[in-house]
């Protein structure tokens, strides 16, 4: 069942669209992915927050998925974020990436209602369920959903289905991720989202990070993922603080607008954003590059 998992660098991917951001420009995917390639990224988490996903219709969602598979041609691990406000589209949506050749997909815990802890459990038991022949992540990122998956349900979940291979946890809470690394067995793949932490969790035995800001700039991701491989601590801490100064610049994951707008420096065309996510204006633009381009100076580095 299992094909590949992330590992290493992996990162969200943003999804280009028009200059309106009123639909998906299919044709600069494959650039993109080329561009994340070449810079030594190792997977690719497609249509999770920075992605958009939620904003999109199914049939976006598909298509999307699919030319970012085709331009991959087996590169990077792809795995796509199906996660939705109606549970009938989420389990579409899962079928349909594991047809389409993802290696795994990943669900992010339900939105807007306030859920106990037991219901959780039965949403990722009934998922896993429908789609038992297929490896799955569960997405906990408690600042949007407001529903945080407990380490006891990741568990439970666990050992109940082992498609549920591993756990994104964007919760930004080192002791949480370091407590599912240590209650979870050592082949569940943990990925953390919090930045700042990625060479520590790194080290504490996660397996690699999901960035949004690392699809802008993956180099020091790509540095530090090294220099922990190599067993040189301290060198990754020095590129882990260049890092954090450079993700903080882009936001820190939570500015969509402006990180595609850094693509579009760095050569490639991503367009705008989805309602009801806003366009920046130019004076907002400029506030941003101006301190963006400090920070890139200070740390050495130019687009």
């Amino acid at each position: 069942m299992v094909r590949r998992l992330l590992e290493g660098v992996g990162v969200a991917p943003l999804t280009p669209m028009n200059d309106e951001g009123s639909c998906v420009d299919y044709g600069a995917i494959k650039a993109y992915v080329d561009f994340l390639s070449n810079k030594g990224v190792d997977g690719m988490f497609v249509l999770g927050t920075t992605g958009e996903g939620t904003s999109l219709s199914l049939k976006e969602r598909k298509k999307t998925l699919e030319l970012f598979i085709e331009a991959n041609e087996g590169r990077m691990t792809v795995v796509s974020h199906c996660g939705a406000a109606v549970f009938e589209d989420i389990i579409e949506l899962l079928v349909h990436s594991r047809n389409s050749g993802a290696d795994a997909a990943a669900v992010v815990s339900p939105f807007f209602f306030n859920h106990k802890q037991e219901e959780l459990f039965w949403f990722y038991d009934k998922i896993a369920e429908a789609v038992d022949d297929f490896p799955l992540y569960i997405y906990n990122i408690p600042s949007l959903t407001k529903n945080p998956v407990s380490v006891e349900v990741i568990a439970r979940l666990h050992e109940k289905h082992k498609n549920i291979v591993g756990l994104k946890d964007s919760s930004g809470d080192f002791v949480n991720s370091t407590s599912v690394i240590q209650t979870l067995p050592s082949t569940f793949n943990t990925v953390v989202g919090c930045d700042a932490a990625f060479a520590s969790v790194l080290i504490a035995g996660a397996k690699g990070c999901v960035s949004g800001p690392g699809a802008v700039f993956p180099e020091f991701f790509v540095k530090v993922r090294d220099a922990v491989r190599e067993g040189n601590i301290g060198k990754a801490f020095e590129d882990q603080k260049s890092l954090t100064r450079l993700t903080m610049a882009l936001g820190n994951g939570a500015n969509i607008p402006y990180m595609k707008h850094v693509l579009e420096r760095r050569g490639l065309e991503m367009g705008g954003v989805k309602t009801p996510l806003k366009n920046l204006t130019d004076a907002e633009i400029e506030l941003l590059d101006n301190n963006l381009v400090a920070v890139m100076h200070k740390i050495g580095i130019d687009f």
